[in-house]
């Protein structure tokens, strides 16, 4: 059959699960700004994304998806991070029974917006722009005459050009190149800049008429460029696989995703999600997460009132939901989906006093 074609491709990146899932000890944050550029159509699916993907949502998650883009296509993507407070409390070494404020975490309100636009060339395939831009918390310099001046304490800029081809009907395989420009501020408050590339190549196999089946190798790069040797600059590679799941019922289609991120150091790292779209108009979604990731953050020790640097391990997990509405070639998805907060230790409690909840935005065109 012809769909099978592509699956000695596939195969190929399979192998590439031991060399390439490589773990990072201290990781620059763009690394995580660029695995957070998915879609509100895929945030309401559980994040599922690398079977499901297409167009220009693509851009940024799993470069083949453009090689199936239907007309050129614009998508403009909006997440929101809200003020994050989480208090850790450490059991009293007198009472089993009794737990102490211990130490505090705090992380700004923040947000990334992105702009990708998706342009097919005919049999030679579908070239993909993208833009990306990410800032946290409010403007913090004023100049002499009082006024805010536009800059954030931190903030990542991505420049991408993707390119997907779609082989033998069933294969697509794509691979997009990011320029990336990281500003950031250490212990002290002292702001830094830094400069790199990263690049994601991914492959989808089409299986009959329903299923699809992708990997992606993402953030592949030598690290940031900082002046300051301090600066975190490593950018953790990283392996997704996934699988999706479609069918067309009358005015009903739905499609089911289901993504895994081997290998599971630190936990079970997936995404499942199912949406349903009635006439192609009015759609829903609902899907379940579960991430970790290491992280080096800030924490304020309440006793002492002192910030200090710490490692560790921080966890999504739960439900999440989407909406999306049709208006003629205007497709406009709006999702919900837990936020990452710090797991807690065996003799620690964890308690989230502001900010559970990522918002995120997004609006296609097709033309």
């Amino acid at each position: 059959m012809k769909y099978h074609h592509g699956v000695p491709y596939l195969i190929c990146f399979l192998c590439l699960w031991c060399g390439v899932a490589a773990a990072a000890n201290t990781t620059a944050a763009a690394d995580r700004f660029l695995k957070q550029l998915l879609s509100a159509e895929h945030d309401g699916m559980g994040g599922s994304f690398v079977g499901t993907t297409r167009g220009a949502n693509a851009l940024g998650s799993n470069p083949a998806g453009i090689s199936v883009a239907e007309g050129s296509r614009f998508a403009l993507h909006a997440r929101r991070f809200p003020r994050t407070i989480a208090t850790i409390s450490r059991r009293d070494a007198l009472s089993d029974n009794v737990y102490n404020d211990d130490r505090q975490y705090e992380q700004r309100a923040a947000g990334i917006q992105t702009l990708n636009w998706a342009f097919p060339l005919g049999k030679t395939g579908t070239l993909g722009l993208g833009f990306a831009f990410a800032q946290e918390g409010a403007f913090r310099r004023v100049n002499h005459e009082g006024k805010a001046l536009n800059s954030f304490p931190e903030n990542n800029i991505a420049l991408g050009l993707s390119y997907g081809v779609n082989f033998f009907g069933g294969t697509g395989i794509g691979f997009d190149a990011k320029w990336l420009r990281s500003k950031v501020a250490d212990a002290a408050g002292n702001e830094h800049l830094g400069h790199g590339y990263a690049y994601n190549v991914g492959i989808i196999q089409q299986l009959g008429d329903a299923i699809q089946v992708g990997v992606v190798v993402r953030n592949l790069s030598n690290g940031l460029s900082f002046s300051d040797t301090t600066i975190a600059r490593a950018m953790q590679r990283d392996v997704v696989a996934g699988i999706a799941y479609r069918r067309q019922m009358s005015d009903v289609a739905f499609r089911i995703g289901l993504d895994a991120h081997p290998p599971f150091r630190d936990g079970i790292r997936a995404n499942i999600g199912i949406e349903v779209w009635y006439r192609e108009r009015i759609g829903c979604s609902i899907g379940y997460l579960r991430d970790t990731e290491k992280r080096y953050a800030s924490v304020l020790l309440l006793d002492a009132e002192t910030f200090e640097t710490e490692e560790r391990l921080w966890k999504a997990e739960g439900v999440c939901f989407g909406l999306g509405v049709r208006f003629g070639s205007l497709i406009v998805n709006a999702a919900y989906t837990p936020q990452f907060t710090p797991a807690a230790a065996a003799d620690e409690r964890v308690y989230i006093a502001q900010g559970e909840a990522i918002y995120t935005f997004s609006i296609g065109q097709v033309f």
